[in-house]
């Protein structure tokens, strides 16, 4: 019976040592649900919720750069509506011949051109952010648990209206002021869509900050969960080996006391 107990001993030592050898192997503390059914539940809760994060942060940094590809194209647009503006300008004067009028009618249109040109091809991943594409006028960056939108500003119409108006007036008679004033417009319109765009990456950023602190806290509470402490794992492990052989050992010396024994009464 006394050896029974000791070998009873010693395989609950040698599970406790393989336990400990399986969490210095993977690094975890609970590696199946006998290990702590509750903690792996709280633990894999945590595990969704970061993940929902990461892909919430994903989509953040997606919406992050597609503002500033829009910004950037209506930084250039705005550039155009300034260089067609001093132009006009320039043609608006009699200083100025019919012959160099014409002339700067023709730059215009060509600014005019690149204006839409970028209305038309600043895109992100075949989006188009600056004109409407069909029915769809905003842009959505969503998350897990927020939507942000932005308008998309229809600068292919404003190329359209200032090309048909251009292209309408005789520089050399025509009211060039007229011209000047929709492009002053213009250049109102596009500010503001820049304005919105900025407005809604500053948004976007802070809103990405966010989820990367939110991330990190919930990777340290899983971490506090599930991961064990390495110096302690090893201490347990050696102490559990260094059991597991004085019990082989006691056992050893158990069974020959048995066999003299046996030996005796025979």
């Amino acid at each position: 019976m006394e050896v029974n107990s000791i070998n009873s001993n010693i395989n609950s030592v040698n599970n406790a040592q393989n336990s400990s050898l399986e969490r210095i192997a993977t690094g975890l503390k609970i590696n199946q649900a006998s290990d702590d059914a509750s903690s792996l539940s709280i633990s894999d809760a945590l595990k969704s919720q970061r993940s929902d994060l990461s892909q919430s942060l994903q989509n953040l940094n997606q919406g992050i750069a597609l503002t500033r590809i829009a910004t950037d194209g209506l930084e250039n647009q705005q550039e155009i509506l300034g260089n067609i503006r001093e132009k006009l300008i320039q043609a608006n004067t009699d200083t100025t011949s019919d012959d160099g009028k014409e002339a700067i009618k023709q730059e215009v249109l060509k600014l005019a051109d690149q204006f839409n040109n970028i209305a038309n091809t600043t895109k992100f991943s075949d989006q188009n952010l600056i004109t409407p594409d069909g029915a769809n006028t905003t842009l959505d960056i969503s998350t897990a648990d927020q939507t942000i939108s932005v308008d998309i500003p229809n600068t292919g119409q404003i190329a359209n209206e200032l090309s048909t108006l251009i292209g309408g007036t005789d520089f050399a008679t025509g009211d060039i002021a007229a011209i000047i004033e929709r492009v002053d417009l213009a250049s109102g319109q596009v500010s503001n869509s820049i304005s919105d765009f900025s407005s809604t990456s500053n948004q976007l950023e802070s809103s990405a900050r966010n989820s990367i602190t939110a991330e990190v806290s919930i990777a340290r509470a899983n971490s506090s969960l599930t991961d064990i402490d390495f110096g302690k794992e090893i201490t347990d492990f050696s102490k559990a080996n260094i059991l597991t052989q004085i019990g082989y050992l006691v056992s050893t010396q158990a069974n020959a006391a048995q066999e003299q024994n046996v030996k005796l009464l025979v």
